[in-house]
C-alpha cells in the first residue's frame, strides 16, 4: 500500500467512526421507530466497515492514531447531540451529507490508487452500503417532509373549503 492509499484509508476509517458516533447519539433522541431501526442497521454496517479497516491496519502494521480516533468519536457525538434538537428531518439530512462525504472518499480511493482485486471488491461493497444508506436517508427525509406538509395543510384548510365537505354539502 502506498502512503497516499494508507492516508485515504485512514480518512475513511475516521469518517466511519464519526458516523457511528453521530448515529448512535441519535438513537435516544427520536421516537420515530422506523428511523431508529434504520439507524441501528446503519450503525451495524458502519461497525463492520470499522472492524475491517482495523483488522487491515493491524495486519499491515499501520498505526491508527488514538488522537484522531478520539476526535472523530467526540465530534460525532457532539454534532449528534446538537442536531437532536432539530428533529428527524435534519437527522436524515445530516446523515445524507455524511454519507455523501464518505462515498466521495471511497470514489477517490478507488479511482486514484491501484487497488488489488480482493480489496477492490470489499471497497465497492462498502461504497454500495454508503450509497444505499444515503439514498434511504434522503428518501426518508422527503417522506417526513411530505407528511409534515400534508398535516399542516389539513390543519390550515378551513373546513368549508375541504373537498369532501364541499361534495357532501352539495348533496344536502
Amino acid at each position: 500500500m502506498t502512503g497516499q492509499m494508507i492516508s485515504q484509508l485512514k480518512q475513511i476509517y475516521e469518517l466511519e467512526r464519526f458516523q457511528i458516533n453521530y448515529y448512535m447519539s441519535q438513537l435516544s433522541t427520536t421516537e420515530d421507530t422506523v428511523l431508529n431501526k434504520a439507524l441501528i442497521k446503519i450503525i451495524e454496517t458502519e461497525k463492520k466497515h470499522i472492524d475491517f479497516f482495523t483488522q487491515r491496519f493491524t495486519e499491515a502494521g499501520i498505526d491508527i492514531s488514538k488522537i484522531s480516533t478520539t476526535i472523530a468519536n467526540l465530534a460525532g457525538s457532539i454534532i449528534g447531540e446538537s442536531v437532536e434538537l432539530t428533529g428527524p428531518i435534519n437527522i436524515c439530512r445530516i446523515g445524507v451529507a455524511l454519507e455523501g462525504k464518505a462515498l466521495n472518499a471511497y470514489y477517490d480511493l478507488i479511482e486514484n490508487n491501484h487497488v488489488d482485486s480482493d480489496l477492490l471488491e470489499i471497497l465497492i461493497d462498502f461504497q454500495l452500503d454508503k450509497e444505499f444508506q444515503m439514498l434511504w436517508l434522503q428518501h426518508y427525509a422527503g417522506h417526513l417532509k411530505n407528511n409534515s406538509s400534508r398535516k399542516n395543510k389539513i390543519l390550515n384548510d378551513s373546513l368549508e373549503e375541504h373537498p369532501t365537505v364541499n361534495i357532501n354539502m352539495r348533496w344536502i
